[in-house]
Order: structure tokens, then C-alpha cells, then sequence
């Protein structure tokens, strides 16, 4: 546990350093800063998760595009339902290099009620994904994207960075493919900067639409490419953390050994110049 507490405190001190305040009552938008390419660029981003029964396809889609993203888990999945699978899951994740956040542990709204139940959904879920993952977790996203002066001091006491959307399609709402699909080709067509895309690993219809959405984008880049203009980027998770920690960190990190930072030391790695 040496090492891993090490890993820890390493990267909660850089966080502390990047993580900034919410802007004018509400999380910082653009949600993962500017575009650093100066053209059109989309982070991908899963909530919920992960979910035995969708995750999966979730991954294959994304592997299949070479694509990393950050996926913001609930911790209650660790502990009920077929927890053996869920951790495989994880161990998949993290594997492939994606990022690992935090949701909570059971999706509450934490602008609402007591101080000390939200909390406690907070640590708790911190200290369920940091055991399953064996890596820090330092990156959270409200669920609901809630915002309140209460939670902003929250988050900004436990050296947390809060990581908000640009792009919602809502399909955990409608539950139609075809419309997420289309909602978010419409954002991405007319996108001129960075952007975050918020949507579920644990939906039916995001399984059905990602791979349609991620084969548009490759398509489009294509005729864009023909015509001269700019492409849009797929920014891959570890890439936008390396950003967000930066070179010293990673390589101090990558000293402790991939064994305790998993895939992701090795795409911070691979991200850096």
C-alpha cells in the first residue's frame, strides 16, 4: 500500500494546483478548456457505469476507433449486483488506457439535504474506486451536473477536479439511437473549439449510436480533409489528463510503476510531447 499511497498523494497535490473555480455559479465551461490544435475537438465522457450489461460494447466500439475516454463510475456497482464482472470490467478499462472518475456512489443529488450525506458520496466512492482501480482518482463530475457554493467548496477541499459537458444528447432520457446519433453529429458539424461529450455506458441506445457517431466523425473528417478544412480531434483521455498534470507529474507517476497506475501511465506517457 506504500506505493499506492504515494501514487495518491502525488496526484492529488498536482490536482490541487489545476483544479479552479466554477464560473459565475456554475461549473467552467469550455468543460475540458480550450482546443489546443485551434480546430474542432471532442473528449468523450461515460457516466453511470460500468454496467456488465453495455459497458462492453461501450469499449468495443471505442477500441475499434482507437478512441480513450474518461469514464465517471458509480461506486455502488462495486458493491451490488455481479461485482466479479464489474471488476473486470475496471481491469478492462484500465487497461485500454481510459481514465477512471468519479460519479458518486449512488448518483445522488448532492445540492440537496445535509452536508455530511453528500460528503460521504463523494469520499466513499473515492475510496471504493481508488481500492478497485489501485490508482488515484481525482477527477469528479456531479451527478446531474449539479452546482452550489456548498459542493463547489466540497470539491475544491479535496483537491477534486470537476469535469462538466458541452454536448448532451440525453439519450438516457429519450432512449432513441437515432436521435442521439443525430444530435450529436449536429453539435460536432457545427463545433469550432472543445468540446466534452457527455453520455452513458449504461444504455442501450449509447451502444447502439456510438459506433454510428464515431464512424460519422471519421467520414466527415475525410470530405474535410478533401476539402481543406479542419478535422475534427478525437482528444484521447490521457492526453487531456496529461494536460491537466503535466510532464514532471507524469513521469514522478510513471516512476512508481505501471503496475499501480495501470494502462493510464502508459497513455499519459505515450500523450506527452
Amino acid at each position: 500500500m506504500g506505493r499506492l499511497t504515494s501514487a495518491v498523494a502525488l496526484v492529488t497535490a498536482l490536482v490541487a494546483a489545476t483544479t479552479s473555480a466554477a464560473d459565475a455559479g456554475n461549473w467552467a465551461t469550455p468543460a475540458a478548456g480550450p482546443s489546443t490544435s485551434g480546430g474542432p475537438e471532442v473528449l468523450f465522457t461515460f457516466d453511470d457505469g460500468p454496467n456488465p450489461a453495455t459497458t462492453p460494447k461501450i469499449l468495443d466500439a471505442l477500441a475499434a476507433h482507437h478512441v480513450q475516454a474518461v469514464f465517471f463510475m458509480v461506486g455502488w456497482r462495486f458493491q451490488r449486483g455481479n461485482v466479479d464482472k464489474t471488476r473486470d470490467l475496471m481491469h478492462r478499462i484500465l487497461d485500454a488506457g481510459h481514465v477512471v472518475a468519479n460519479h458518486t456512489v449512488s448518483h445522488a443529488h448532492l445540492c440537496t439535504g445535509k452536508p455530511e450525506p453528500a460528503a460521504a458520496e463523494i469520499d466513499d466512492a473515492r475510496a471504493i474506486l481508488e481500492r478497485e482501480a489501485g490508482m488515484p482518482v481525482t477527477w469528479f463530475r456531479a451527478p446531474y451536473g449539479a452546482w452550489c457554493p456548498r459542493l463547489a467548496g466540497m470539491v475544491e477541499e479535496r483537491h477534486l477536479t470537476h469535469v462538466y459537458w458541452d454536448i448532451d444528447p440525453q439519450e438516457w432520457r429519450t432512449g432513441n439511437a437515432k436521435l442521439t446519433e443525430q444530435l450529436v453529429e449536429r453539435h460536432l458539424r457545427r463545433l469550432t473549439g472543445r468540446a466534452v461529450l457527455l453520455m452513458h455506458d449504461t444504455k442501450v441506445a449509447t451502444t447502439k449510436a456510438l459506433p454510428k457517431i464515431l464512424d460519422w466523425i471519421e467520414t466527415e473528417n475525410a470530405r474535410r480533409a478533401k476539402a481543406g478544412a479542419p478535422t475534427i480531434r478525437i482528444v484521447g483521455a490521457p492526453e487531456w489528463a496529461a494536460e491537466m498534470l503535466g510532464a514532471d507529474t507524469i513521469a514522478e507517476a510513471r516512476s512508481l510503476g505501471t503496475d499501480i497506475l495501470g494502462g493510464l501511465a502508459q497513455g499519459l506517457a505515450s500523450a506527452l510531447p
